[in-house]
């Protein structure tokens, strides 16, 4: 039997699974970089139901590290720099749940225009008026432009930067380099880490965002 192209075709499944190319095993660490990797086809669902399950504590959703994005492109974790931690930072459905705390926790107010914290460009400029709460609720209206999650992320670690600024423990994206994560990917739609061959979509910088979240 032939296909169209004239090659002679596996006769039945068995061939057909002697004739594929095997695939070599991932260790933990390419596996951990593969997830990542998928993200960006199917990271949307992942990003809003992942913390609402019971238990879950992140760091091992997509590659178990607490890094900087350069040190998450090479796995190296946040035990290799003890500058870095991720001790105190919490998902959004904390700063969504727990809004009466964030002045006392981070020194933020929950109606913090968008616009007095990050700059709002390009797809995302129609950001500016809403709340810093309305982006971690994820109401309709932020929604219909945080397609991608990257705002709601972005003011998560925002938040967490500023809490543990405030608590006096060093984070893994301090509040300068959470801004400058925005910046480029708000200018560019994408963000290129160090040590990345390829800018990062929507979706993978906001799952990459919620591998330092708790």
């Amino acid at each position: 039997m032939e296909d169209q192209e004239g090659r002679s075709a596996p006769a039945n499944a068995a061939q057909e699974a002697q004739a594929a190319p095997q695939v070599p095993q991932l260790d933990a660490r390419g596996a951990s970089r593969r997830r990542f990797t998928r993200a960006g086809a199917g990271a949307a669902g992942v990003i809003l139901t992942l913390h609402s399950q019971p238990g879950m504590a992140t760091y091992g959703n997509y590659g178990g590290v607490c890094a900087s994005p350069s040190g998450f492109m090479s796995i190296k974790t946040a035990s290799h720099n003890p500058q870095n931690s991720c001790s105190y930072n919490r998902s959004f459905t904390y700063w969504r749940d727990n809004s009466k705390s964030w002045k006392s926790r981070c020194g933020t107010r929950p109606d913090t225009r968008f616009v007095e914290v990050l700059q709002p460009r390009g797809a995302y400029v129609h950001l500016k008026n809403f709340t810093l709460l309305q982006i971690v609720q994820q109401t309709k209206e932020v929604r219909a432009i945080d397609r991608s999650f990257v705002a709601l992320q972005i003011v998560t670690a925002l938040l967490n930067a500023r809490a543990s600024e405030r608590a006096g423990i060093p984070s893994v994206l301090p509040e300068d380099q959470v801004v400058a994560i925005w910046d480029e990917y708000s200018l560019k739609g994408s963000y290129k880490p160090s040590g990345s061959a390829r800018p990062w979509s929507g979706l993978q910088l906001a799952a990459y965002l919620q591998t330092t979240f708790r």
